[in-house]
């Protein structure tokens, strides 16, 4: 039996793939005879291509565009099942980030008062930055000819532009900078994803064309073990249920320090495991409407629910702990 590759995000990135880890780390991919090999890669931009050419089966992606763009409507890549998306108290880490003293003296409170603020945003305008910022703006009764955009890349670039000045406002996701950044002082995060745009679709079980149409068995036992792994780590966060041993596999699985694990919100979950087909909309159509696309697609072609219909019907739905 071929390996499944999965891609990870590698370095301090690894941590967005915090369900798949601990699915992964708990032992439930190989209880249902699965070979799952860990891919880490570069991210998004290195990862989707790599499952739009079918030489990964599965990444724990968003609907981003590059996923859109790299998608083939003939022989699509679908999103299959949630991994995370921004519900109160959870969703990661990131979010919008600025000074404390920006905060603190009450020059930052409300989206309204994002008017005037030098913003960094991406190079490409169809990068997830734009989509948050947008979102942002909007919920302020602005628009991007409200603000001063600083046209800057993601890194470590945008963190030394707000601790020196030549910033006011950028978005941070990685848990690791969120963390050393509040340590030092240098920013802290001023609204996180869920408040910006809850219910947001952060990240889903992707699975390459050639694994959802050719490897079926494998797919469907790949859902259900996931979905099981999802709600263990559902219950951790949610009901308490051995958190501190799914902490413990996460901080082994992505390499970050146990403190930095324990301090990231966790993703945010359906423990039936569904996707947020609306939030997915929302993305689908700022890339659209943008021109961003070569192509118009529908949610029909880029989700497919089918393989969590039948784990659920094999797991029953979910059902928290004091009722089992």
């Amino acid at each position: 039996m071929a390996a499944i590759r999965v891609g990870v995000n590698n370095g301090t990135g690894k941590i967005y793939a915090n369900v798949t880890l601990s699915t992964f780390g708990r032992g439930h991919f190989k209880r249902h005879g699965l070979d799952v090999e860990l891919v880490e890669l570069g991210g998004r931009r290195e990862m989707v291509p790599l499952l739009a050419k079918d030489e990964l089966e599965v990444a724990s992606q968003g609907p981003s565009y590059e996923f859109f763009a790299a998608l083939d409507p003939q022989k699509p890549m679908v999103m299959t099942a949630d991994h995370g998306s921004a519900r109160e108290g959870r969703g990661g880490a990131g979010g919008i980030v600025a000074r404390p003293d920006m905060i603190q003296s009450g020059k930052l409170r409300d989206f309204k008062d994002l008017r005037g603020k030098r913003i960094a945003l991406s190079p490409k305008k169809y990068d997830h930055d734009w989509v948050t910022i947008g979102a942002a703006l909007k919920r302020g009764g602005l628009t991007f000819d409200d603000v001063q955009v600083v046209t800057m890349d993601f890194g470590g670039g945008r963190h030394e532009g707000i601790v020196n000045g030549t910033i006011d406002i950028a978005t941070v996701d990685r848990p690791a900078s969120i963390k050393e950044a509040k340590d030092s002082g240098a920013f802290i995060v001023w609204k996180y994803d869920y408040e910006v745009r809850p219910g947001r679709q952060q990240r889903t079980v992707m699975f390459g064309h050639k694994f959802a149409a050719e490897r079926q068995d494998e797919a469907q036992r790949y859902v259900t073990a996931f979905l099981e792994g999802l709600r263990e780590y559902y219950d951790a966060f949610e009901h308490n249920v051995n958190r501190d041993a799914i902490i413990d596999v996460l901080a082994k699985e992505c390499g970050d320090p146990r403190a930095v694990v324990e301090e990231s919100p966790p993703a945010g979950l359906d423990p039936n495991g569904r996707l947020n087909k609306e939030g997915i909309g929302e993305d689908l159509r700022w890339y659209q409407e943008g021109g961003f696309l070569p192509w118009t697609l529908t949610l029909d072609t880029v989700i497919d629910e089918h393989f969590l219909e039948h784990s659920l019907a094999e797991l029953g739905p979910y059902r928290p702990p004091e009722v089992r």
